[in-house]
């Protein structure tokens, strides 16, 4: 245990008990008690629960909207795009299913006090599909109706996969996800943008 620092043991166990239990589902002492720490202790790293969660939540989520906008610059083409920010997801669950819980699926109350919202994963996405459409390879499409299926095909699996619907590893699920993505956004792009 002495290995690993408290805030790390804390920061850790915090993230598994959101991600089960939500962050109204969790008190200061179990916090403490799953990470091996008196509450005091958390208290010298965190003012509160909600600070604990805020923090620790905001961080991942534009590490990982940054690592998606990494992607975008590194990759050209729209499919092969967006083929890698869903492999990026499905690796993510895979070797982290608790942050990719506490971050994609049990995060509702925190999303909306995350400040950069321009580095976010969805504005990631938003900004590929963008990018497809300027540079002419999918048609005019209301980029956040787009970027809502996107994440709906990559979430929806994952739910499945945690209530025990589907068993293994989702990344080598990526390429048919992704697949299915590509066919959302051309089903997307027919229609007519409303806003």
């Amino acid at each position: 245990m002495r290995t690993t620092s408290v805030k790390q043991r804390v920061d850790r166990a915090a993230v598994e008990l959101f991600a089960a239990r939500g962050v109204d589902g969790v008190s200061i002492a179990d916090i403490a008690s799953a990470a091996g720490a008196s509450q005091g202790a958390l208290y010298r790293h965190y003012r509160s629960k909600d600070a604990l969660a805020a923090q620790l939540f905001t961080e991942a989520y534009l590490r990982t909207g940054a690592e998606l906008a990494a992607i975008r610059h590194e990759k050209r083409g729209f499919a092969p795009r967006l083929t890698a920010m869903i492999e990026h997801f499905c690796a993510l669950y895979d070797h982290d299913s608790a942050l990719f819980r506490f971050l994609l699926i049990a995060q509702h109350n925190l999303l909306p006090r995350v400040a950069g919202a321009e580095t976010a994963p969805v504005a990631a996405i938003e900004a590929t599909l963008a990018d497809a459409v300027a540079e002419g390879e999918i048609a005019a499409l209301h980029p956040t109706t787009a970027a809502a299926a996107i994440m709906g095909i990559v979430l929806q699996t994952a739910v499945f996969h945690i209530y025990g619907r589907l068993c293994g590893p989702l990344l080598p699920r990526a390429p048919a996800l992704a697949e299915a993505a590509l066919a959302a956004v051309a089903a997307l792009a027919q229609q007519p943008i409303t806003r």
